[in-house]
């Protein structure tokens, strides 16, 4: 007993002397947001389109949207961090179908561009040439997904 309390003690004095050493250290942490909101916006220059998301456990339906609409669900990321949707948008002769959100664990390409204070905003845009991201950060919309042609 007594050499397990000191082999205890030994650890922990070991582990505080090094903790200066790493809290002199800067550590990039970023905070991980639990609660996003999508909006897919009408940009086109004329015709209306048809949007439909989804995830595995949730079916948002068909929305119809005139120019200038929106469509906007919000969320928070389950437990194990694996929430994801996607999209299909439709125009007269063309479509695209992609993720809108998913989950990011080695990047943090998508939160970069939604992040928006604490919460996330993922803003797609969906313009006459393709689908765009928001860049919130840089201000900037950013071209995603190019049309399918169905001619």
């Amino acid at each position: 007993m007594i050499r397990n309390v000191a082999a205890l003690l030994l650890v922990t004095v070991g582990l505080v002397g090094a903790q200066p050493e790493v809290e002199s250290k800067k550590i990039n942490i970023r905070p991980l947001i639990s609660k996003y909101y999508v909006h897919l916006i009408n940009d086109l220059s004329s015709p209306d389109m048809t949007v439909h998301c989804k995830s595995a456990d949730n079916d948002l339906g068909f929305h119809h949207l005139h120019k200038g609409e929106d469509f906007q669900f919000n969320f928070k990321i389950n437990f194990w961090k694996t929430t994801l949707f996607w999209c299909t948008v439709q125009r007269p002769n063309a479509y695209v179908s992609f993720e809108c959100f998913w989950p990011e664990r080695k990047s943090s390409w998508l939160r970069d561009r939604c992040k928006n204070g604490d919460v996330g905003s993922c803003i797609w845009r969906i313009k006459d040439d393709g689908i765009y991201l928001r860049n919130n950060a840089a201000n900037t919309d950013e071209l995603i997904h190019k049309w399918i042609i169905t001619r």
